[in-house]
């Protein structure tokens, strides 16, 4: 664990399994979460920072102060990760001790993996991305920066997962698929076929039902 901090940001159902996977691993002191609004309670016994500014300040002098952003919906997570590390803060990678990781595997910065996943041999995973319990990650694929894999979720060999793209519960890829950025596999749904960018897809087998042109936050 070392002299490490870390800071949660966002502490709804996601922050709590982070929050939870975080103590079981043991991978730093945690010093509380941030939250919209004023005077939150502590949460799981983890006192709230208010939202970031001051507490920045505060907290970088006295030892590595690093962030893990717990926020569900990948844009607005871009947008506060790309806000927090320009104000000085580094991600931290929390990985819950009871994952399988093959060999060869690859976990970027900021990314959270929850507890039965697994990472087969070859996976990559870019930065900020979240792989909820329970998922299987197959050999060779690709999940890109602020991708998501919802619980259950099953990943095929080589499937390219673009940036932002969003695998819904107990969704299903098949092999060697490409996933747009930003596009969405809706629950319960089996994609046979490749997904354009910003195209949101459901069913079994899974339909593009429409498409949004914005691919990217703003």
């Amino acid at each position: 664990m070392g002299n490490e901090k870390l800071i949660i940001v966002g502490l709804g159902g996601l922050g709590r399994e982070i929050l939870w996977a975080a103590r079981r691993a043991q991978v730093a002191e945690i010093l509380g979460y941030t939250e919209k609004g004023e005077g939150n309670p502590p949460v799981d016994g983890l006192p709230c920072l208010g939202l970031e500014g001051p507490w920045l300040l505060d907290l970088k002098p006295a030892a590595p102060t690093r962030f893990i952003c717990a926020i569900g919906d990948n844009r607005l997570r871009k947008e506060i990760c790309a806000r927090l590390e320009a104000m000085g803060l580094e991600p931290m990678t929390v990985i819950d001790p009871s994952v399988i990781v093959g060999p060869g595997v690859t976990v970027g910065p900021g990314s959270y993996v929850g507890a039965g996943s697994i990472l087969s041999p070859g996976a990559t995973l870019g930065r900020h991305v979240v792989v909820n319990h329970g998922c299987s990650i197959g050999h060779d694929s690709v999940l890109g920066d602020f991708a998501q894999a919802c619980p259950g979720t099953r990943v095929s060999g080589w499937v390219k997962a673009g940036e932002g793209a969003m695998l819904g519960s107990n969704a299903v890829a098949a092999p060697r698929l490409r996933l747009g950025a930003w596009s969405t596999l809706g629950a319960a749904s089996f994609a046979s076929h490749d997904l354009p960018d910003g195209a949101t897809a459901l069913g079994v087998p899974a339909k593009v039902l429409f498409k949004n042109p914005r691919k990217e936050p703003e």
